[in-house]
């Protein structure tokens, strides 16, 4: 029994769970601390354990919220591991990109529950982090061995009416700016409503010009979907289902709050969630008790919890199934919608153990066995 939960189930389990059991045997521990264990569990366990609130205009340290304390969480959610203080700009599948808070734009790409990290070299291009975006796409898989992963970011010029699109790679360690360009015609500048995020290959980017810039990694070729009629601060681009949703709240005639949850290529409304805060003390609000201000902040991915600011300060996790808020998780001054000014950011985290250093960095006695490993290895 022991042999066969420690082959078959520890996979399944989020890395601060896998922690605690590395002191059941000498064993366990050997297994649960090898690259092997972290790879199968990269690729199995899926589910958001949380989110990252981050702050680049007030250099306050990053800081967490589990969904589920006793089982997710990270050692040191300030990042304080990094050499420099950091703002977290993307995630994807437990993985963080991360900036320096300071003029000089340097990245890290680090895995808070193993605290590996590394720094990337410097762009060709300038990424402005009031104009420029990135999205951060790592996709575990039975032969990603060594969690290769890219980042792109998505560099707008005024002078050119814009946007262009460099990528990193971690196959080459290097930048190279993509042979496609977006071209828009506003009057305006363009500018990106923070940070983006990949699905299934795509990045997607919320844009002032009421478009959501999407880019192929494979092919390098973009896109624009049109977001919904009524879009604004106080919505978000997000994924929900595997699918690229965009969440807005809406306000009825009776005065009742719903979120409208939109998708597809032609953004149509798929389903509306009615909003009940229930015993939740929320203290922001007018004269009659009525709440001020609701803003869509994030959601997990397979759409059971929507992340809800809730007047100037009181973040929510609501359940869409149980149709209520369940928990007022913490208060953060002044997180109010300010557009592309707004350096706050909710970003959604998965508990892995993916690994950040390539195979060429493991110890050389492991060189050998890899390829045997992945050969014999079951990922059912």
């Amino acid at each position: 029994m022991e042999e066969m939960i420690k082959n078959h189930v520890l996979r399944f389990l989020p890395a601060k769970s896998l922690y605690r059991f590395k002191s059941v045997s000498k064993s366990w521990n050997r297994w649960i601390s090898s690259p092997f264990l972290a790879h199968q569990q990269s690729t199995h366990f899926t589910k958001t354990s949380g989110f990252f609130f981050s702050d680049d205009r007030h250099y306050h340290y990053p800081f967490f919220i589990p969904l589920h304390p006793p089982s997710n969480g990270v050692p040191v959610p300030s990042l304080s591991f990094l050499p420099v203080p950091v703002t977290i700009r993307a995630t994807s599948h437990g993985l963080l990109c991360c900036q320096t808070i300071f003029p000089d734009i340097t990245y890290f790409l680090c895995n808070p529950a193993t605290e590996e990290w590394t720094k990337l070299p410097d762009p060709m291009l300038f990424h402005s982090p009031d104009s420029s975006a990135i999205a951060l796409h790592f996709s575990p898989s039975t032969y990603n061995f060594q969690s290769h992963f890219q980042i792109v970011c998505a560099v707008p010029s005024d002078s050119l009416k814009a946007v262009f699109f460099e990528i990193y790679s971690s196959r080459t360690n290097s930048w190279r700016v993509a042979d496609s360009e977006y071209f828009y015609d506003d009057d305006q500048e363009l500018a990106f409503r923070g940070d983006g995020f990949c699905v299934d290959g795509f990045a997607y980017w919320e844009a002032s010009n009421g478009i959501a810039l999407g880019f192929d990694l494979k092919y390098e070729q973009h896109g624009e979907i049109r977001l919904p009629p009524g879009h604004g601060e106080e919505g978000a681009l997000v994924e929900m289902d595997g699918e690229l949703c965009y969440i807005m709240p809406q306000k009825e005639e009776n005065g009742c709050y719903n979120l409208g949850v939109y998708g597809g290529l032609n953004m149509v409304l798929k389903r509306q969630i009615p909003l009940d805060f229930g015993d939740l003390r929320i203290i922001d609000g007018d004269d009659d008790g009525e709440v001020m201000m609701i803003r869509v902040l994030s959601c997990v991915n397979d759409g059971r919890v929507v992340v809800i600011l809730v007047g100037a300060n009181n973040v929510v996790l609501y359940d869409v199934g149980e149709g209520k808020g369940i928990s007022l998780v913490k208060r953060v001054v002044g997180c109010g919608p300010t557009g592309r000014g707004d350096s706050r950011r909710c970003l959604p985290y998965i508990n892995s153990l993916a690994g950040v250093c390539p195979v060429e960095k493991m110890p050389a006695e492991d060189h050998h066995v890899i390829a045997e490993v992945l050969e014999n290895m079951s990922f059912d």
